[in-house]
């Protein structure tokens, strides 16, 4: 008998709600969830992919006993302030609060890494209406590609007459879509090529990619200057929790941070994706993984389909579902509860 629940996309920050298909507690397929306010009934290639990676998944045990006494021993072993966590937006608010929680009982490091954005004033920050309302909108990256549900949004805008700008260091498919086409060779001349353009009272700004902090940070100031909005698009389905709740660190403060650690825990991240593989060399690593990430000692936890679920989008929206996958047989425990276990 097929089961059909109403879950979150996990893939982006965009917050999309979708219906996971399951027969005998195994994702058999998707789609779209037609009522939910911010995708309408659409889902993208980045859902489909992401559940088509998750439904191969089949571990549903695991003995954390033996496990759980060589994370207390390693702990113990090293002074708090040599032990990094390093957690990303792919933690759900739930699993966050209590991270935040572990890591002030145990005194040790808690950062995470969200590509080079930070934290900023959520009154910047524009809705998605707001995106459709906009006369005139920028584009930092290729949204059409990468956040598609977002250039549907661009794209109603468009039919309503707003103009659109598009600035990326290569060109792509926002910017073959755009009215205007903005090429710049880094992220550096981001301000300068902004300050060539007349900003009106309604312009948006929408960014998916940026190359250092402080590029993102002088791009900030000049929001705040133009008395404009900004929409960051972000790289996880949490990230905008991560920034609001975290220290989150540039990629070079990263390294520098692992360098000055003995022992890493790693929550649902995977540094080797945007850091040297050398990095981890000689380090004592810990990863509560989701996703089948095997470095150091791997410990499973639930995806969040088989718990309850919480995310806030880059919009700064929370969202709450029940688990889709109801499994009696998954013994697997969320991070949460081995974080009680530790």
């Amino acid at each position: 008998m097929l089961t059909i629940n109403h879950t979150i996309c996990p893939e982006c920050s965009i917050g999309c709600g979708l219906n996971v298909i399951s027969k005998d507690a195994i994702i058999v397929g998707i789609n779209p969830f037609k009522n939910n306010e911010i995708n309408e009934g659409k889902n993208c290639k980045n859902c489909t992919e992401y559940i088509d990676n998750i439904s191969t998944m089949e571990n549903k045990t695991f003995d954390y006993d033996n496990v759980i006494d060589e994370l207390k021993n390693k702990m113990e072993s090293t002074d708090s302030e040599k032990i990094t966590i390093l957690t990303s937006g792919n933690t759900d608010n739930n699993d966050l609060d209590n991270l935040i929680k572990f890591a002030d009982d145990k005194g040790v490091n808690l950062v995470s890494y969200e590509y080079e954005f930070t934290k900023i004033n959520p009154e910047l920050i524009a809705s998605y209406d707001e995106v459709e309302k906009a006369d005139q909108i920028i584009t930092i990256g290729d949204i059409y590609r990468k956040n598609s549900l977002i250039g549907r949004r661009i794209i109603h805008a468009k039919e309503n007459d707003a103009k659109t700008i598009n600035i990326y260091t290569e060109t792509n498919l926002t910017g073959f879509n755009s009215d205007e086409f903005k090429q710049i060779e880094s992220f550096d001349e981001l301000n300068q090529v902004l300050d060539s353009i007349d900003f009106t009272e309604n312009t948006i700004i929408i960014i998916n990619e940026i190359s250092s902090t402080q590029n993102y940070v002088d791009l900030i100031k000049l929001i705040e200057d133009k008395n404009i909005k900004v929409l960051p698009l972000l790289q996880h389905p949490n990230s905008y929790s991560i920034l609001e709740k975290t220290e989150s660190l540039s990629k070079e403060e990263l390294a520098n941070k692992i360098e000055d650690s003995e022992l890493i825990i790693l929550v649902n991240e995977n540094p080797l994706e945007y850091l040297d593989d050398s990095i981890l060399e000689g380090k004592n690593i810990i990863s509560l993984t989701q996703n089948g990430v095997e470095l150091g000692l791997t410990v499973p936890v639930k995806v969040w389909c088989q718990k309850e679920t919480s995310f806030t989008n880059s919009a700064g929206l929370t969202q709450n579902y029940p688990d889709a996958i109801n499994d009696e047989e998954n013994t697997l425990k969320t991070v949460s509860e081995v974080l009680d276990l530790i």
